[in-house]
């Protein structure tokens, strides 16, 4: 694929990515979820054009999400955890098998715990949100340890979704869309 046509699929993945946090910036239940959305769309930048590319895809649509959707939970979420972690996966998945499971751990562990930081510090959005149940009144560190293993949890199924919809793109697109973008 020629120069021109990779920085015309990496601009307009940026574009898209940046539409799909406008969703996700007026409707605030679907942070989390737009920002999933938009990693699968940089698994298939990075099957497509490359690593190179997928970075500049990442990091223009973070700068961008972050412009313009300043009080969002979106943009940090894509930029810390999941617009990333497909570039990584593919790393960590050219290691030996024995190792995946623990190099993920500890990477959402880092970036889930960075998430957290970037809500509630930098964005002054709690992250937590306040206790209503009358069992943990008082104990606070436990429900939010609760919450944080439930997002480590929540990570590897998504993890497990994402390597599906890499080999649904490879066993049904690939072929296509491999050819219009010769």
């Amino acid at each position: 694929m020629k120069q021109t046509k990779k920085i015309t699929f990496s601009a307009m993945s940026i574009a898209l990515g940046v539409l799909f946090m406008t969703l996700g910036y007026f409707i605030e239940v679907f942070d989390l979820t737009v920002s999933a959305l938009c990693s699968v769309l940089m698994v298939f930048v990075f099957i497509e054009i490359g690593a190179p590319y997928t970075f500049l895809v990442w990091i223009g649509t973070s700068i961008l999400g972050a412009l313009f959707f300043t009080g969002s939970l979106a943009w940090g979420s894509y930029f810390l955890v999941f617009g990333i972690y497909p570039i990584l996966k593919a790393y960590i998945e050219r290691t030996k098998r024995i190792f995946w499971i623990p190099i993920k751990l500890i990477e959402f562990i880092i970036s889930g715990a960075a998430l957290i930081a970037l809500s509630e510090y930098v964005l002054g959005i709690p992250f937590f949100g306040e206790v209503n149940i009358p069992l943990l009144e008082g104990k606070e560190i436990i429900y939010k340890i609760f919450v944080f293993v439930a997002m480590i949890v929540a990570f590897f199924l998504y993890d497990i979704c994402l390597t599906f919809a890499v080999r649904f793109y490879f066993s049904n697109f690939r072929k296509r869309i491999s050819s219009l973008l010769k």
